[in-house]
């Protein structure tokens, strides 16, 4: 079959023929449809990260049919459609957390990318049980659409960590990215009084803003206090994280689920008196997918306005430059084998 390969020596990704990957009794194998190509992973094959033993198929969230079931699935059905989450751990206390195809975020997660090394980015899939969702017949949005479902999970599990309630003031930073768009359409989703858009695409901004009146974007240095804030954002500024947590009202939220690479300067006195919360958020119980594709089957979340470039797995490196210079807002790349 064809596969998209992470190869030892090579700090690009390579397109090439590899056998199907072995069926197992614990596991699910899917046909892919679709699969979700985020900006990040164009630092996966320099090495940088822990990764599974190269060679290995790279790739993360997608959808898919099932072809064959192991002896732990009585979940789904041949034929069936169903999201793929490639997030796997031990359920517990031990960090041992990563992503098939992907890397593990603590040296104890090399467990189980050596077991589970292949991810997404082929013709087949292989994976365990645990990590498919079946998808609801009535939903009839592409698979080059449904592939982002992740992002909208990290979002819906960075609010209910936090302890969002409906009504609340919510602002979004980083809401030009990826996750930071598919956040707001979630907090409207699940009921916010209104979404503030925070980031640094204005015209990305803008063009979000215009789905719904509950959305606005920022002006610098806006005084208006906020319930709840979700912060999307990457990098090294966390000038607007610290700026933000200083408007919450009492008993206000700020949920990180992004990216910060520095450490903000927070006004901890501040935050007791208020009795303010501060959580950290990382991706998404397996069971939030169906939460999310109920709210995509329930129509409030739409995903019409959302526009995915799709790419062969031959063309992995045009696919990988395009969602460098585009993905973000509205726009997505997906891969479709």
């Amino acid at each position: 079959m064809r596969s998209v390969r992470v190869v030892e020596g090579v700090a690009h990704f390579v397109a090439e023929d590899v056998p199907r990957p072995p069926m197992r009794q614990e596991a699910v194998r899917v046909r892919i449809e679709a699969a979700f190509l985020p900006t990040y992973f164009a630092g996966l094959p320099g090495g940088n990260w822990l990764t599974p033993p190269r060679p290995f198929t790279p790739g993360q969230c997608a959808i898919g049919i099932v072809e064959e079931i192991g002896e732990v699935a009585a979940h789904l059905r041949r034929g069936q459609r169903v999201y793929c989450d490639t997030y796997i751990d031990s359920a517990g206390a031990i960090a041992d957390h990563g992503f098939i195809g992907c890397f593990g975020l603590a040296p104890a997660a090399a467990r189980h990318l050596g077991t589970w090394p292949n991810g997404t980015f082929a013709e087949e899939f292989v994976g365990p049980a645990q990590c498919f969702t079946p998808v609801p017949e009535s939903i009839t949005s592409g698979p080059e659409l449904l592939c982002r479902l992740g992002w909208f999970a990290t979002a819906l599990a960075g609010f209910r960590r936090g302890g969002f309630r409906p009504g609340m003031v919510v602002a979004i930073n980083g809401a030009s990215g990826l996750l930071g768009t598919s956040a707001a359409v979630v907090a409207m989703a699940i009921g916010a009084a209104e979404v503030r858009l925070v980031g640094r695409r204005t015209s990305i901004l803008s063009e979000v803003a215009r789905l719904d009146k509950r959305l606005v974007v920022e002006a610098s240095n806006d005084p208006t206090p906020l319930d709840f804030v979700l912060d999307c954002a990457g990098g090294d500024d966390t000038s607007a994280t610290v700026a933000l947590v200083e408007r919450l009202r009492r008993f206000g939220c700020l949920a990180l689920v992004g990216a910060l690479t520095k450490r903000a300067s927070l006004d901890t006195a501040r935050l007791m008196r208020n009795s303010n919360s501060v959580v950290g958020s990382f991706w998404f119980p397996h069971a939030m997918a169906a939460d999310v594709l109920e709210l995509i089957d329930a129509g409030v979340i739409d995903l019409t306005p959302f526009r995915a470039e799709c790419f062969d797995l031959d063309h992995i490196e045009d696919a990988m430059r395009r969602s460098l210079e585009h993905s973000g807002g509205l726009d997505h790349v997906a891969l479709k084998p």
